[in-house]
C-alpha cells in the first residue's frame, strides 16, 4: 500500500535526500513537497493515458439547441483533468473545442455532435489507485522539480528529468501493451463534423 508520504519519501531518495516522517514537518523538504505534491500529480496525469485515471462517459448537455455554428454545449467534467476524445455512439470521432462560458463561469466544450461521449483522464487523489508506472514517474518528476531548491545541483536535475522522460515511454510502452485493440483500415474511427 503506498501512501503520500511513500511517494515524497521516493522522489527524496532520487535526490539522495534523507525521508521525512510527516508532510507537517517544521522543515524546508516538507514545506516544499507540499507545495509541489499535488500541481506534479495533475501535470504527470496529463502527460500520459493511465489506464487507471481513464473515464469514458456520456457528456451532459447544457442546451436543448445548438450555436449559430452548429455546436451543441456540454458541461466540461468536475474529475477532468484533460479531455483525450469525444465521440459519439459507434465510436465516431467528434471535432470539439474547449470553451470559458463566463454567464456560467465554468469551462463548456462545444461539438457538433449531439448525444456526444468523452474520454478524459481524471484528477486522482487517492494515491492507492495509482499504478506502479505512475508512482514512478510521478516520483521522478517529483525529484526533479525539487531538485535545485533542494540540492543546488542543476546536473542532478538535467539527470532526473532524462529519467522521467524514459519512465514515461516505458509507460506508453506497457499501456499500449495492456489496451491493443486491432484497427481495421488506416482508422477505426471516422470524424463527425
Amino acid at each position: 500500500m503506498i501512501s503520500k508520504i511513500d511517494i515524497c519519501n521516493l522522489a527524496l531518495a532520487h535526490l539522495g535526500q534523507s525521508a521525512i516522517s510527516s508532510l507537517e514537518q517544521e522543515n524546508d523538504k516538507a514545506r516544499r513537497l507540499n507545495l509541489f505534491y499535488a500541481p506534479v500529480r495533475d501535470e504527470v496525469l496529463r502527460t500520459h493515458n493511465w489506464a487507471f485515471a481513464g473515464v469514458q462517459e456520456p457528456l451532459a448537455l447544457l442546451e436543448d439547441t445548438c450555436d449559430e455554428q452548429g455546436r451543441w454545449s456540454y458541461k466540461y467534467p468536475n474529475e477532468a483533468l484533460f479531455i483525450r476524445r469525444v465521440f459519439t455512439v459507434g465510436c465516431n470521432r467528434a471535432v470539439f473545442e474547449e470553451f470559458f462560458r463566463p454567464d456560467l463561469h465554468s469551462r463548456v466544450i462545444l461539438t457538433p455532435a449531439k448525444q456526444a461521449y468523452s474520454e478524459y483522464t481524471r484528477r486522482i487523489t487517492d494515491e492507492m489507485l495509482f499504478d506502479a508506472a505512475f508512482i514512478k514517474s510521478f516520483s521522478l518528476a517529483l525529484a526533479c522539480d525539487l531538485a535545485v531548491c533542494l540540492t543546488a545541483d542543476t546536473q542532478l536535475a538535467a539527470q532526473l528529468l532524462q529519467k522521467y522522460t524514459l519512465s514515461l515511454q516505458e509507460a506508453r510502452r506497457s499501456n499500449a501493451a495492456e489496451s491493443f485493440v486491432p484497427q481495421t483500415g488506416e482508422d477505426a474511427f471516422t470524424e463527425v463534423r
